[in-house]
């Protein structure tokens, strides 16, 4: 009898023991099953993108934009150009357009062979296309204008006036996402400014290649600080005065006493500014105090 105990308890103890094992082996599988279903991938390859300014409006570009980080496009001007790009995924997902250009529009045409091209016009109010597939072929051609440039300065008894500082934005950005958040981007930015500051930091570019490795002199140095606080106008003047060379190392009064001159009238339009317009504000008061007075009987004196 005892025997046949034993000889049932062995193997009931073997059977228990893989029971076991596959119950600890069991929550790993499903784990290891569901890793690469969720480690999709999105990819924007050959990618292309050019932008133009289309100075007369006519839907053609005149001048090519380019967005190297020392650029400038001018302000409040149009922009035709776009991007164009192969869309790698193994799930689906949703393109997203953003751009920071006034009143822009996009016309996306989607191609995928063999198959008849699929077009949608994106715009501020409608920037998301669904359903996007790999080995697709995506073109953008994106039209906009550029945003205004400028900053307001903060002067004594809170007036104001705008300088001429550029302003980065995004002419465009392209966002392709899945649903598990797996995505990819890609963008196209430059600087707006004004047609006076692009023309005088081209001017102070050409006179420091001019210098080459010499020392900047004082009228250089002066016109890239007014161009960096916002006078494009007021550097102009500075780099086109005719400088003469200084003896022994001596400070040169004539060019000195020019700049001098020239911040003076800086300073004496914005105090004149300020000034007119609190004189007006003082004789506004003062003809209201001396309105007369109606009562319902008649005026009073």
């Amino acid at each position: 009898m005892r025997i046949a105990l034993d000889c049932f308890c062995r193997p009931s103890s073997l059977l228990a023991g893989l029971l076991l094992i596959a119950l600890l082996l069991l929550p790993l599988r499903p784990l290891s099953a569901s890793g690469p279903q969720q480690g999709g991938t999105v990819d924007i390859a050959d990618k292309e993108c050019s932008f133009w300014l289309d100075f007369d409006a006519d839907g053609e570009g005149d001048t090519g934009i380019s967005t190297d980080p020392d650029s400038y496009a001018r302000q409040e001007t149009p922009v035709v150009g776009g991007c164009s790009f192969k869309l790698n995924t193994d799930a689906e997902t949703t393109l997203i357009i953003i751009s920071e250009l006034a009143d822009w529009s996009s016309e996306v045409e989607i191609t995928r062979e063999p198959g008849l091209p699929q077009r949608s016009t994106l715009h501020p109010g409608k920037s998301e296309i669904p359903g996007l597939q790999g080995g697709m072929r995506i073109s953008v051609n994106h039209t906009g204008v550029t945003p205004r440039s400028g900053k307001s300065r903060a002067l004594p008894d809170d007036f104001t006036h705008e300088v001429q500082i550029p302003r980065p934005f995004r002419l465009l950005e392209i966002t392709v996402t899945a649903a598990d958040g797996t995505k990819d981007r890609l963008e196209e930015s430059v600087q707006s400014a004004s047609s006076a500051y692009i023309d005088t930091h081209e001017h102070l570019s050409d006179r420091i290649r001019h210098d080459g490795d010499a020392a900047p002199d004082g009228p250089v140095d002066l016109a890239g600080e007014l161009l960096e606080e916002g006078y494009p106008q007021i550097a102009n003047r500075v780099l086109a005065m005719d400088v003469l060379p200084t003896n022994g190392g001596g400070a040169n009064w004539w060019m000195w006493s020019t700049i001098g001159i020239i911040a003076l009238i800086v300073v004496a339009g914005i105090i004149f500014g300020v000034f007119m317009r609190l004189q007006s504000r003082a004789s506004s008061r003062a003809s209201r105090q001396d309105e007369p007075v109606y009562s319902p009987g008649g005026p009073t004196m």
